[in-house]
């Protein structure tokens, strides 16, 4: 370096220099905007609120055209957490390449949401199914201890 040309590598279009603060704040939101688009670029899940509004509508739409429809509709929304344990097990499974006690765990979540959502959606008998799912949570957490990190 020298004192004439004090950066050996200048860049092709260096940044306008910022006189006016109202153009700082402005380059300012628009970093924080795109930083913030950056963070959620790679979430292709932004469909899900709309899906489960879509599924929601057809849902009262359905009641009160007369159609019987399920009953205990509120019950889907235990969907919700039981879909994002699916995801986060995909998730971990593709990150370690195999079944590992983080897989394993976030199954057994959903399993056993689904099967608590699929119970109350069709009014079937609670009394029947309690012991299987004491039973399938057992097996996880016998599963997550012999199973390796």
């Amino acid at each position: 370096m020298n004192e004439q040309n004090p950066d050996p590598n200048p860049s092709p279009n260096p940044p306008p220099p910022v006189n006016d603060w109202r153009e700082q704040r402005r380059a300012e939101r628009m970093a924080r905007r795109e930083a913030r688009w950056q963070i959620h670029a790679g979430r292709p899940y932004g469909w899900i609120g709309g899906a489960i509004l879509i599924l929601l509508g057809i849902v009262f739409l359905l009641q009160t055209m007369g159609f019987p429809f399920l009953l205990n509709w509120w019950a889907l929304f235990i969907l919700i957490p039981a879909f994002w344990a699916y995801v986060a097990a995909w998730r971990i499974y593709q990150d370690s390449g195999r079944m590992r006690r983080g897989v394993a765990g976030a199954l057994t979540v959903g399993i056993l949401l689904t099967v608590l959502s699929l119970v109350f959606l069709f009014n079937l008998a609670i009394g029947l199914f309690w012991p299987a799912l004491l039973i399938v949570g057992g097996l996880a957490l016998l599963a997550s201890a012999l199973w390796p990190r």
